[in-house]
């Protein structure tokens, strides 16, 4: 069995609590339309032991089988807006510290 890549393995906990909370969303979601997980395994074109990683919030998935899921479940559309130059408050704050008033002659 391939090891994981370390970066999978050493995640801050805040991003191992977000993923969990992701794949436990994304299981409720499954659970509430009636799905197995080999009938949403089928829609997405994935394996169920993918599933299941996924429904655990595994950093393994790979991002296209999260985003196939949003997709079935009809909130892809969310996924753009996680990092919308508009929402990104640092960037702006570093792009405001970088003007500097015109001076009058």
């Amino acid at each position: 069995m391939p090891r994981a890549p370390k970066m999978t393995r050493d995640l801050p906990p805040a991003i191992t609590r977000t993923l969990a909370a992701l794949g436990a969303n994304l299981r409720l979601a499954r659970e509430r339309r009636g799905m197995t997980i080999r009938d949403l395994a089928a829609q997405l074109n994935a394996s169920a032991p993918t599933i299941i990683s996924m429904e655990r919030g595994e950093a393994s998935v790979s991002m296209a089988i999260y985003a196939a899921a949003l997709h079935f479940y009809e909130r892809l559309e969310w996924l753009p807006d996680l990092v919308d130059p508009q929402f990104d408050r640092e960037a702006l704050r570093i792009e405001l510290a970088g003007i500097r008033p015109r001076t009058r002659r």
